[in-house]
């Protein structure tokens, strides 16, 4: 994997880690984890350094993408097919899968492993 792919990755990996922790804090301070609560505003887990912006997402939501390591989740039109690949289209968020080396790296770092 080239240098800047690895880059992508890391970020990505960062960003879940962040959306993990948004998680505790919105359950935490909610009292609970009902399915159709909405939880504290995700980051979106692209791969850019730039990316600054924000997804509204369901506590069943947020958990079915992490039940796969390989999973994202991502504003519309931030996925770099290089890596990755849209398996998730909805209103307020895009889920995308990771491959080949990606996939090793993303599941390597996975949080909840």
């Amino acid at each position: 994997m080239d240098p800047a792919q690895t880059r992508r990755v890391e970020n990505e990996t960062l960003f879940r880690e962040v959306n993990e922790r948004i998680e505790e804090l919105s359950i935490g301070l909610a009292g609970g984890n009902e399915p159709d609560e909405f939880l504290g505003g995700f980051v979106c887990e692209c791969g850019s350094d730039g990316c600054t912006e924000l997804l509204q997402v369901r506590h069943s939501e947020y958990e079915a993408v992490r039940g796969d390591p390989r999973r994202f989740l991502i504003v519309a039109g931030h996925e770099d097919l290089d890596a990755e690949r849209v398996i998730e289209r909805h209103e307020r968020y895009w889920v995308v899968q990771k491959f080949g080396e990606a996939a090793e790296l993303a599941s390597e770092h996975d949080p909840r492993s």
